[in-house]
């Protein structure tokens, strides 16, 4: 099998792009020839990975990855008219017998963008067909599609998580110092845009800290080296093994959000046994402790009873979703060569 995914790839090292060289480690680990088609801001070449950002290098890195005959997996918002003509330019790109391709959607801001107007649906809609399966990482994502016109039939919801995101921890400097002298310790990625929630994170944080004096808070992401404070440790942009060295050593983390498709942070953290606080936006696994959005009251009171709450067990889950994707892919690819094809797995 050939496959070439197209999506941001770290760094930055956003959920996407995180999902997108996991996918492609796991792609590697079962044999597939992958390719990936960096359109992200990194502008990444090199190790299996071209350089695709801007119109004229996306076509000319899509018509590379056709004449080769490769499955095209396209992982993007879906939330603005860039994301999906970024879409409709890779469904269109197939040639000959090649296989349909993938599109998988990540932002919880797409439902709402889709219901911005007809057009926006029927742009959407132009997208997918020419797919042969759409994947949406959560039910919302799925409804706003089939609303838009997509056969619900064509769409599965499959979470962007897999244990095999837990790669190997790498603390980032300062982190253990920091940990010793703050309990308890809260975790949070706090990128850039009032969509991620500092702004009501930290008044809730100060709110705990009032009745927690020892308590700190550990920011990751773009910017936030810029927060400053006795109890606060910004840690700027990390990469995957030093945030998630950040999620184990917190007692709790917290996704303020005020829109989301399914965090892979929050089931990294649960996944690492952490206490979660989370807005009720999106999808949230069993486990979080949930609070509306843009309340920054409710998040206080959150996390107040997440830090006197006993941490949770470890939340492996028992099936990994990534071997959904695969299936997915088998049953494209075998169809494209004209054999009967076994039976994609089932969405979540």
């Amino acid at each position: 099998m050939r496959l070439a995914l197209v999506g941001n790839w770290p760094r930055p090292y956003g959920g996407v792009a995180v999902h997108v060289a996991a996918l492609a480690r796991a792609a590697r680990a079962r044999g597939v020839d992958v390719r990936v088609l960096d359109i992200g801001r990194g502008d990444h070449s090199g190790d299996g990975v071209r350089p695709a950002r801007g119109a004229l290098r996306y076509a000319a890195a899509l018509g590379g990855a056709a004449a080769e005959g490769r499955l095209l997996h396209v992982h993007t918002s879906g939330a603005n008219v860039k994301s999906w003509l970024v879409a409709l330019a890779a469904s269109r790109a197939r040639r000959g017998a090649a296989p349909l391709g993938v599109l998988t959607l990540h932002s919880g801001s797409a439902p709402a963008w889709l219901r911005g107007g007809p057009a926006r649906r029927a742009l959407a809609a132009a997208a997918c067909a020419g797919f042969g399966r759409i994947l949406a990482v959560n039910d919302e994502i799925a409804a706003a599609l089939g609303a838009s016109g997509v056969p619900r039939a064509r769409i599965a919801v499959v979470p962007p998580y897999s244990p095999a995101l837990l790669e190997p921890r790498r603390p980032p400097p300062g982190l253990a110092a920091f940990r010793t002298s703050h309990v308890p310790l809260l975790a949070a990625a706090l990128p850039p845009g009032r969509i991620y929630g500092a702004d009501l994170l930290l008044p809730a944080f100060r709110a705990l800290r009032a009745r927690h004096p020892r308590a700190g808070l550990v920011a990751f992401g773009e910017g936030t080296e810029a927060l400053t404070g006795d109890a606060v440790l910004g840690l700027g942009e990390l990469d995957h093994p030093a945030a998630l060295a950040v999620l184990e050593a917190a007692d709790v983390f917290a996704r303020p959000t005020r829109a989301d498709g399914d965090a892979v942070t929050v089931r990294e953290a649960l996944a690492l046994g952490r206490a979660v606080v989370a807005s009720t936006v999106g999808h949230r696994p069993a486990g979080c402790l949930l609070f509306p959005p843009g309340d920054a009251a409710a998040l206080a009171a959150r996390l107040e009873d997440a830090v006197a709450g006993a941490p949770p067990a470890a939340r492996p889950r028992d099936d990994d979703p990534f071997d959904a994707i695969f299936a997915v892919y088998r049953v494209l690819w075998t169809r494209a060569r004209g054999a009967p094809a076994e039976a994609a797995a089932p969405a979540r």
